[in-house]
């Protein structure tokens, strides 16, 4: 089953992540047709999203798919980029992204990994 009830990004605990993440954006309503798979260092992630920093700007609004390897676990899931914002200090972005129809039990593995590292 599918989680798609993301409408408050706090309902959800956050913890920050150092780990690389691959980002992918989907260039039409097929999501096999990507462009260039870039590995992005995760800022933080919950059950509900993931920031990331990369050198490379998203559109607001733009789909990506990540492959998010935590532990023994990939996790593999299509997003929505709800915010985007150049660092001042370097050539680098920070991206907010919102997870999209991601599977119940990918979301439950991530959100009881945030709580172990909030706890």
């Amino acid at each position: 089953m599918e989680r798609n009830d993301f409408s408050d990004r706090r309902k959800c605990l956050r913890t920050p992540l150092d780990l690389e993440v691959e980002v992918s954006q989907v260039l039409s309503e097929d999501p096999q047709l990507v462009e260039n798979i870039l590995c992005c260092k995760c800022r933080d992630i919950s059950g509900a999203g993931i920031s990331f920093y990369s050198m490379n700007s998203y559109p607001v609004q733009s789909i990506l798919r990540l492959h998010i390897p935590l532990e023994d676990l990939h996790i593999k899931v299509m997003g929505k980029v709800m915010w985007g914002k150049k660092l001042p200090t370097a050539p680098t972005y920070v991206t907010g992204v919102q997870f999209l129809n991601i599977y119940e039990e990918d979301f439950q593995t991530l959100c009881s990994y945030v709580r172990t590292k909030c706890l």
